[in-house]
């Protein structure tokens, strides 16, 4: 751990420069002695993997956002404001790694069922914190179920479904090699950050095995005004490991472990600017272990799949300036042990999925200034079957249902036990060749919420005895037209939840809040071909809790959000190599009645332009990739939407301003 304020981009640039210097070297080598025709070894003889045949398989009709290898691999993104950038309906609010949030069509994370390689992410510490836990740079696809998700999705999916995937040697090994490696550089010169991941990975006689460590370092960055955003810094180290191994008879199992950790000096709250002049160690850290079993040689009966997962998410704020009473100083984990059981069987026009999974969440917090320490225990278990089919030509139909139960152990000692069941169905219909319509519903029962275990630090609370379970109802229709590269689509969506959790803060009371309400629409337009793409994506959502709009404070339930658009393009010149794009965000003004009633200014809108150009030396390529990036070209002095805002008392974080940033991939 370390105060990232000082200075020592210098040195970090120098060692960025000499590495991807070295390494490029060499790669120029092996490139030259490839082409002059040398004579591989055993080791280097390709290993064939055979692939997976999926009979029958029927899409999910549309509605997903996806975010495939091709999108990530061509935006390199950096952080997960960086990733969503040119998604409308996905926001991020702003700050260091320590402070983002996740919100979907302004309804937050913890209202999602959110996984990693499958591990859900009950992340809700402390509000002041982010709580979505992760470095893009080690993401395969991130899929987004926006409101209406399948049954199979996993349980309390009551504003839809995030699941984000990570690499596997598979994706990152050479055409024709069975081992390789991977090493990323970067710099950014705002708060002169440098980043390296490098990764080894192999596979041979049915086994893959792959490792990668990122680690990052850098300085509190300056936002378009020129100030220094105090406690934004970098101190990021990130490992990931996988073994996979296939049989020839066609049994595929698959192990993974994730250790992500950010310990530096954050500001008392990660999530705003200065309250007060305070800083605080902040020590976060998520470790996730992950195991599954699948066949690659389904049959109509048999095609299962099993996953267990174990996830800690451990956040320490020591007392090191000496409170005297609760002052966001503490120690929590939420530790998540779960699983799932499924096997997929073909039917008449499609298949169907049928399974069981499983979480229990061990939630525990240290108090520094109370004699004892508490904690929750949550254990939900459920089943599931999901059919997707289709009836007749041009129609496609996902309907399921699951169950669920829950066992709620409170931190006054109260226990809470309900059930509940969660319908969904979704459908797409091509009217013609090129004009589809589609449209989706799903009832959620999501049980009692987790609590956010921070607050006990501060005081003792009691639940209501007449606590309700959370349900929604989640509508999204639309159409979509693809037509010769050509695409649009337009969707409606609408999300109403009965019985969200809250606190009466004056009674110290956990009970059933008003209803929380998110509609809107999506609008996308697009062009694609092997070696372009422009798109222009609009969202529009407003977003109700109770009688007025949903405001910064309302944490774990929604925020305004309001007009989103992003605009993006790029272009690759084949014949050298060389790729041009640029993306813009911008954000409309946002002025209403409930903010001000409330204490909070109105939000202004903003425009945010990046450009990117990419390299790849054909004399070299695949081997080596340089890319340099100008963000926020014309420096704007902003803070993105789903931000806590401006009020009296509180100045928001802001985004960086303008930075330019260098970045390397050699392969080997």
């Amino acid at each position: 751990m370390k105060d990232v304020s000082g200075k020592g981009g210098a040195g970090r640039l120098s060692i960025l420069v000499t590495t991807t210097a070295l390494v490029s070297a060499a790669a120029a080598g092996a490139a030259s002695a490839q082409q002059a025709g040398t004579t591989a070894t055993a080791a280097d003889t390709p290993v064939s993997l055979r692939p997976i045949a999926i009979e029958d398989t029927r899409p999910e009709p549309a509605g997903t956002i996806q975010l495939t290898p091709e999108d990530i691999e061509r935006e390199q993104p950096q952080t997960l404001r960086d990733l969503f950038r040119d998604q409308p309906a996905v926001t991020i609010s702003s700050g260091s790694v320590a402070s983002q949030k996740l919100y979907v069509h302004g309804i937050a994370q913890n209202k999602l069922n959110v996984t990693i390689d499958g591990a859900q992410q009950r992340n809700n510490v402390w509000h002041h914190n982010g709580n979505l836990f992760l470095d893009p740079g080690l993401l395969k696809s991130v899929a987004v179920n926006p409101g209406v998700a399948p049954a199979d999705a996993g349980p309390a999916a009551l504003g839809g479904a995030v699941a984000f995937e990570t690499k596997d040697a598979a994706d990152l090994l050479l055409p024709g090699r069975s081992y390789g490696g991977r090493l990323t550089t970067s710099y950014d010169t705002n708060s002169e950050t440098a980043r390296a991941t490098a990764a080894g990975f192999a596979a041979v006689q049915g086994f893959d095995l792959l490792g990668m460590v990122t680690r990052a370092d850098g300085n509190d960055y300056e936002n378009g005004a020129g100030i220094t955003e105090r406690g934004t810094g970098t101190d990021l180290l990130n490992g990931l490991a996988k073994l996979r191994y296939e049989a020839p008879s066609g049994h595929r199992v698959k192990v993974s472990a994730e250790y992500l950790n950010d310990d530096t000096v954050r500001r008392l709250r990660p999530n705003m600017g200065f309250v007060t002049n305070e800083l605080n160690r902040n020590d976060l850290t998520r470790t996730t272990f992950t195991a599954a079993y699948e066949t690659t040689a389904p049959t109509p009966l048999f095609d299962p799949k099993v996953s267990v997962y174990y996830n800690l998410y451990d956040l320490k704020r020591p007392n090191e300036s000496g409170y005297t009473r609760p002052s966001g100083d503490f120690n929590s984990q939420v530790e998540t042990i779960g699983g799932k059981l499924q096997n997929t069987v073909l039917i008449p026009m499609g298949n169907l999925t049928v399974g069981a999974d499983f979480s229990h969440d061990d939630i525990s917090i240290e108090r520094f200034h109370f004699a004892t320490d508490v904690g929750e225990e949550i254990t939900t278990a459920g089943l599931f079957a999901q059919a997707r089919v289709s009836p007749v030509d041009r129609l496609t139909v996902s309907t399921g249902l699951r169950g669920d139960v829950q066992r709620y152990e409170a931190v006054d000692g109260q226990t809470f036990e309900n059930a509940g069941l969660s319908p969904n169905i979704s459908a797409d219909y091509g009217l013609t060749d090129w004009l589809t319509v589609f449209g989706g519903y799903s009832y959620v029962w999501g049980g009692l919420e987790p609590s956010e275990t921070a607050l006990f630090h501060a005081r003792n609370y009691t639940y209501a005895d007449d606590l309700e379970p959370v349900t929604s109802h989640n509508v999204r229709v639309g159409a979509r037209t693809e037509y010769e590269g050509f695409g649009f689509e337009a969707a409606y969506f609408h999300t109403l939840m009965h019985n969200p959790m809250e606190y009466n803060y004056t009674t110290s009371r956990r009970i059933n809040g008003p209803d929380l309400e998110s509609r809107g629409v999506d609008l996308i337009a697009s062009y694609r071909t092997e070696t372009a793409g422009v798109s222009a994506k609009y969202t529009h959502t407003d977003i109700t809790y109770g009688d007025r709009i949903a405001l910064p404070g309302d944490y774990y339930q929604g925020t305004a959000i309001g007009d989103l658009i992003t605009l993006s393009g790029h272009y690759t010149f084949t014949p050298i190599g060389l790729t041009v794009g640029a993306s813009t965000e911008i954000a409309l003004d946002f002025k209403h009645d409930d903010l001000r009633a409330n204490g909070y200014a109105d939000v202004d809108g903003y425009t945010v332009v990046d450009l990117f150009v990419e390299w790849a030396p054909p004399s070299l390529a695949p081997y080596l990739t340089l890319r340099a990036e100008a963000n926020n070209v014309f420096d704007e002095t902003y803070y993105s939407r789903s931000t806590y805002s401006q009020t009296a008392r509180v100045t928001p974080v802001y985004d960086p301003g303008r930075s330019f940033l260098v970045s390397s991939v050699i392969r080997f």
